[in-house]
């Protein structure tokens, strides 16, 4: 009647080998699940390349097609080093005005720090004939680059003669 009782032996060696089991299918599925999300992770990767790609494809695209409105929107602002070059043209359209002008300062402003542009505020004296002064004024709103006029003050010297400031507001790129 005892023989159908299974050896210690025995049992250790089925305890053993289930153990052994448990360990090889838990250790399978972890390194099954690791290579899935190998995948995934390379499927993703790939999805995001392709999708960079055509966005730049996309974006060169749209700026060969708008060229020239690009490069409008750039002129419309005083590049880097081009301040000097700026500062003659607004003592040429004075000369071309007829009116004596005088830089009194030129202020650097940052609208906000993450901003493409900054404000440079320019104050300049002027003395001329009426007609000579508003026409330089004009001028100044009309130029290609980015000119607002904030304030212009006159003052009548003798007839015909008038002299004051005008102040204005030109954009530049950072």
């Amino acid at each position: 009647m005892i023989d159908w009782v299974p050896k210690k032996k025995i049992i250790r060696f089925a305890v053993i080998t289930a153990l052994f089991g448990i360990i090889l299918y838990f250790g399978g599925l972890f390194i099954v699940s690791s290579k899935i999300n190998k995948v995934e992770n390379a499927y993703n990767s790939t999805e995001s390349e392709s999708y960079k790609k055509d966005k730049i494809l996309r974006i060169k695209f749209l700026a060969d097609t708008n060229k020239e409105l690009i490069q409008t929107l750039q002129d419309f602002f005083v590049q880097k080093g081009d301040e000097v070059k700026f500062i003659e043209q607004i003592e040429k359209i004075a000369r071309d005005s007829a009116i004596n002008a005088e830089i009194i300062y030129i202020e650097t402003k940052a609208d906000q720090p993450e901003s493409f542009k900054e404000n440079v505020d320019v104050k300049m004296n002027v003395e001329g004939s009426w007609q000579n002064i508003m026409s330089f004024v004009d001028k100044l709103e009309k130029m290609s680059l980015g000119v607002s006029v904030e304030e212009v003050n006159l003052n009548a010297n003798t007839p015909g003669d008038w002299s004051g400031s005008v102040e204005f507001i030109v954009f530049r790129e950072k």
